[in-house]
């Protein structure tokens, strides 16, 4: 890449300090040149569309619209957009989504944000980036069917089998069917362990 054409980069973050520090450190870099700034996702798809800047940099969560339904809608509309996606959790499921929704690379917010720029420079130039360990989790990512997330739902309430029939309209043999599945894709003995594997992976939330 030609040092000499700057990179010109959009911010997206709902966090002021965290935006402004982002862009503090960036703008040190000579070769890089920050467009604007965004402060949720429906803001962020259209400053993109606006300046089509050669990265951005979108926090996973931010409101009125999160970071990754604005990742997939930019990768919609511009299918070679090269954008790098923040996150404080680092959650399994956040980073199959953000891979699946075309990112070209994820970041824990807790990484050392000093190398952000050379990342930077490595997703324009076509190289992904994904934080240490992020590839390995992602490689063990588990994705449940839409019935079987419900059924882990229940069974993180404590509920039995015939509860949880009883809230989704299904027959008890059923449920005892997709808890069979949950067991078998969390890789867990019971439902104890399937419940601690759903919150480890992401797929749960507090």
């Amino acid at each position: 890449m030609n040092r000499e054409k700057k990179i010109r980069l959009l911010i997206a973050d709902d966090h002021v300090v965290v935006r402004v520090g982002l862009a503090s450190v960036l703008a040190l870099e000579p070769d890089v040149e920050i467009v604007d700034e965004a402060s949720n996702g429906e803001e962020a798809v259209r400053l993109f569309r606006r300046h089509r800047p050669d990265v951005a940099i979108f926090d996973v969560r931010m409101p009125v619209m999160n970071g990754i339904d604005a990742l997939r809608q930019v990768c919609a509309e511009f299918p070679d957009a090269c954008v790098i996606m923040l996150s404080t959790a680092e959650l399994d499921s956040e980073v199959a989504q953000c891979a699946a929704a075309g990112a070209r690379g994820f970041m824990g917010k807790a990484s050392d944000i000093a190398n952000l720029a050379a990342v930077l420079r490595a997703a324009v130039e076509g190289k992904p980036h994904f934080a240490r360990g992020v590839l390995d989790r992602l490689s063990r990512h588990v994705e449940l069917a839409p019935r079987e997330f419900e059924v882990l739902k229940g069974m993180a309430r404590g509920l039995s089998n015939k509860e949880i029939a009883h809230e989704l309209n299904l027959s008890t043999h059923t449920i005892k069917t997709y808890v069979k599945g949950v067991l078998n894709k969390l890789d867990s003995p019971d439902r104890a362990r399937a419940v601690a594997a759903g919150f480890e992976k992401g797929i749960l939330k507090v």
